[in-house]
Protein backbone atom coordinates (compact mmCIF):
# COMPACT_ATOMS: atom_id res chain seq x y z
CA UNK A 1 0.00 0.00 0.00
CA UNK A 2 0.88 3.36 -0.83
CA UNK A 3 -0.27 6.85 1.22
CA UNK A 4 1.25 10.37 0.38
CA UNK A 5 0.53 13.60 2.66
CA UNK A 6 1.71 16.50 1.33
CA UNK A 7 2.98 18.76 4.09
CA UNK A 8 1.76 22.32 5.26
CA UNK A 9 3.90 22.14 8.28
CA UNK A 10 7.45 21.37 8.42
CA UNK A 11 8.44 22.09 11.63
CA UNK A 12 9.55 19.36 13.73
CA UNK A 13 7.21 16.77 15.06
CA UNK A 14 6.05 16.36 18.73
CA UNK A 15 5.37 12.61 18.51
CA UNK A 16 7.76 9.91 19.63
CA UNK A 17 8.31 6.79 17.96
CA UNK A 18 7.06 4.54 20.84
CA UNK A 19 3.97 6.68 21.36
CA UNK A 20 3.01 6.58 17.76
CA UNK A 21 3.80 2.95 17.63
CA UNK A 22 1.05 2.33 20.81
CA UNK A 23 -1.65 4.13 19.28
CA UNK A 24 -1.06 2.31 16.15
CA UNK A 25 -1.57 -1.13 17.92
CA UNK A 26 -1.38 -1.18 21.29
CA UNK A 27 0.50 -0.79 24.62
CA UNK A 28 -0.14 -3.87 26.55
CA UNK A 29 -1.34 -7.24 25.14
CA UNK A 30 -1.92 -10.48 27.16
CA UNK A 31 0.55 -8.60 30.08
CA UNK A 32 2.99 -7.85 27.20
CA UNK A 33 4.51 -4.61 26.08
CA UNK A 34 4.51 -4.07 22.55
CA UNK A 35 7.21 -5.97 20.93
CA UNK A 36 8.29 -3.99 18.28
CA UNK A 37 11.04 -3.70 15.45
CA UNK A 38 12.00 -0.34 13.93
CA UNK A 39 14.46 1.75 11.47
CA UNK A 40 14.88 5.20 12.94
CA UNK A 41 13.95 6.40 16.43
CA UNK A 42 12.43 10.19 18.18
CA UNK A 43 14.79 11.78 16.53
CA UNK A 44 14.94 10.49 12.47
CA UNK A 45 10.59 10.86 12.95
CA UNK A 46 10.42 14.15 14.36
CA UNK A 47 13.42 15.91 12.37
CA UNK A 48 13.53 14.10 9.17
CA UNK A 49 10.20 12.63 8.64
CA UNK A 50 11.80 8.85 8.19
CA UNK A 51 10.71 5.56 10.32
CA UNK A 52 9.91 1.82 10.00
CA UNK A 53 8.00 0.07 12.49
CA UNK A 54 6.80 -3.68 12.59
CA UNK A 55 4.78 -5.61 15.12
CA UNK A 56 6.70 -8.45 15.73
CA UNK A 57 3.25 -10.23 16.55
CA UNK A 58 4.23 -13.98 17.59
CA UNK A 59 6.68 -12.07 20.43
CA UNK A 60 3.15 -11.12 21.77
CA UNK A 61 0.94 -13.68 20.60
CA UNK A 62 1.63 -17.07 20.24
CA UNK A 63 -1.49 -17.37 17.77
CA UNK A 64 0.72 -15.89 15.28
CA UNK A 65 3.86 -18.35 15.59
CA UNK A 66 2.21 -20.83 12.77
CA UNK A 67 0.96 -18.24 10.63
CA UNK A 68 2.72 -17.54 7.32
CA UNK A 69 1.75 -13.62 6.43
CA UNK A 70 2.91 -11.93 9.54
CA UNK A 71 5.51 -9.54 8.66
CA UNK A 72 4.57 -6.10 8.17
CA UNK A 73 6.86 -3.54 8.13
CA UNK A 74 5.24 0.08 7.71
CA UNK A 75 7.64 3.19 6.39
CA UNK A 76 7.46 6.19 6.14
CA UNK A 77 10.04 8.50 4.27
CA UNK A 78 9.97 11.85 2.59
CA UNK A 79 10.02 12.67 -0.69
CA UNK A 80 10.42 16.13 -3.53
CA UNK A 81 12.68 18.07 -0.62
CA UNK A 82 10.26 17.27 2.36
CA UNK A 83 7.19 18.64 0.77
CA UNK A 84 5.58 15.16 0.47
CA UNK A 85 5.76 11.90 3.29
CA UNK A 86 5.51 8.73 1.48
CA UNK A 87 4.25 5.78 3.39
CA UNK A 88 4.87 2.47 1.54
CA UNK A 89 4.02 -1.24 3.55
CA UNK A 90 5.74 -4.58 2.31
CA UNK A 91 2.89 -5.81 0.59
CA UNK A 92 -0.04 -4.78 -1.72
CA UNK A 93 -2.51 -6.35 0.46
CA UNK A 94 -2.11 -6.02 4.04
CA UNK A 95 -3.13 -7.53 7.29
CA UNK A 96 -6.62 -5.99 8.77
CA UNK A 97 -4.76 -5.30 11.82
CA UNK A 98 -1.65 -3.62 9.98
CA UNK A 99 -4.14 -1.75 7.76
CA UNK A 100 -5.54 -0.33 10.84
CA UNK A 101 -1.82 0.35 12.39
CA UNK A 102 -1.35 2.13 8.73
CA UNK A 103 -4.49 4.29 8.75
CA UNK A 104 -3.69 5.47 12.38
CA UNK A 105 0.16 6.33 11.70
CA UNK A 106 -0.99 8.68 8.49
CA UNK A 107 -3.96 9.84 10.81
CA UNK A 108 -1.74 11.30 13.43
CA UNK A 109 1.51 12.37 11.22
CA UNK A 110 -1.42 14.31 9.21
CA UNK A 111 -2.54 15.73 12.22
CA UNK A 112 1.28 16.95 13.28
CA UNK A 113 2.02 18.60 9.57
CA UNK A 114 -1.18 19.60 9.14
CA UNK A 115 -1.34 17.71 5.80
CA UNK A 116 -3.26 16.31 3.09
CA UNK A 117 -3.93 12.81 2.36
CA UNK A 118 -3.39 11.00 -1.20
CA UNK A 119 -3.96 7.17 -1.78
CA UNK A 120 -4.15 7.71 -5.60
CA UNK A 121 -0.40 8.24 -6.28
CA UNK A 122 -1.20 12.10 -5.81
CA UNK A 123 -4.20 12.39 -8.12
CA UNK A 124 -6.61 14.20 -5.86
CA UNK A 125 -6.29 15.15 -1.89
CA UNK A 126 -7.84 14.50 1.31
CA UNK A 127 -8.53 16.01 4.75
CA UNK A 128 -7.46 14.21 7.50
CA UNK A 129 -11.61 14.09 8.36
CA UNK A 130 -12.15 12.51 4.92
CA UNK A 131 -9.31 9.79 5.28
CA UNK A 132 -11.13 8.75 8.93
CA UNK A 133 -14.25 8.92 7.30
CA UNK A 134 -13.16 7.19 4.15
CA UNK A 135 -11.41 4.24 6.49
CA UNK A 136 -13.98 4.48 9.56
CA UNK A 137 -14.83 0.44 8.89
CA UNK A 138 -11.23 -0.17 9.77
CA UNK A 139 -10.34 2.47 12.32
CA UNK A 140 -13.23 2.21 14.53
CA UNK A 141 -12.12 -1.66 15.27
CA UNK A 142 -10.19 -2.02 18.53
CA UNK A 143 -7.29 -3.78 18.15
CA UNK A 144 -8.40 -7.00 19.47
CA UNK A 145 -10.89 -7.04 16.87
CA UNK A 146 -8.60 -6.55 14.27
CA UNK A 147 -6.25 -9.21 15.34
CA UNK A 148 -8.87 -12.00 15.40
CA UNK A 149 -9.49 -10.74 11.83
CA UNK A 150 -6.30 -10.92 10.91
CA UNK A 151 -4.84 -14.11 12.15
CA UNK A 152 -8.19 -15.16 9.64
CA UNK A 153 -6.79 -13.44 6.83
CA UNK A 154 -3.20 -14.63 7.37
CA UNK A 155 -5.26 -17.81 6.15
CA UNK A 156 -6.28 -16.78 2.84
CA UNK A 157 -4.78 -13.55 2.08
CA UNK A 158 -2.56 -13.58 -0.86
CA UNK A 159 1.16 -12.12 -0.51
CA UNK A 160 1.40 -9.82 -2.97
CA UNK A 161 4.94 -7.77 -2.02
CA UNK A 162 4.69 -4.16 -3.12
CA UNK A 163 7.37 -3.42 -6.21
CA UNK A 164 10.56 -2.04 -4.93
CA UNK A 165 11.20 -0.53 -8.18
CA UNK A 166 8.92 2.46 -7.83
CA UNK A 167 7.80 6.06 -9.29
CA UNK A 168 9.28 7.43 -6.24
CA UNK A 169 12.04 9.81 -6.49
CA UNK A 170 13.40 9.94 -2.74
CA UNK A 171 14.84 13.80 -3.02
Amino acid sequence: MKIYIKLNKTDNMNLGYRNLAEKMWFGIFNGKKLELSHGGNNETLCENFSLSLKWDKWLNDERWSQKKFDTEYIMLDPIRNKTILYFKTDHINILTVDKRALYTMVIEISKEVEGLISEDNMETWITVEEFINKHQEVLNLTFDEANNISLNESEILEEIEEPWNNEVEYI
